[in-house]
């Protein structure tokens, strides 16, 4: 086996392992107390400033029908984007992009230098 091949196996076998962790994320429905906070921030604009999609869930179900998660990341950032599908010629609803963030009543210790 060569590098390549192996660097390729191991890439897509941790994207099967994060891609079926995230489903299981999806299809929760975001709690208050989630670790995911809502931002008017867009996927163009996380795109533009240097975040990549590390996952997208096709067809998973969020609360108006099937949609599209795509997970991004940048450094210790990450987002996810939910763009609901058009069902039955109804009204498509608005993209929405989610911030991850500790959890409710979790105290974050910053790294000691």
């Amino acid at each position: 086996m060569t590098f390549r091949t192996i660097a390729l196996a191991a890439t897509t076998a941790s994207l099967a392992f994060l891609s079926t962790t995230l489903s299981l994320a999806a299809h929760s429905q975001t709690a208050p107390d989630s670790q995911w906070r809502p931002t008017p921030t867009t996927l163009s604009t996380l795109l533009q400033d240097g975040f990549r999609i590390v996952a997208v869930v096709n067809g998973a179900s969020g609360l108006t029908g099937p949609a599209d998660t795509i997970f991004v990341q940048r450094d210790q950032s990450a987002f996810k984007c939910i763009d609901p599908q058009q069902v039955d010629g109804k009204t498509r609803a608005a993209p929405a992009c989610f911030e991850l963030v500790p959890p409710s009543g979790t105290v974050v210790q910053p790294d000691a230098k």
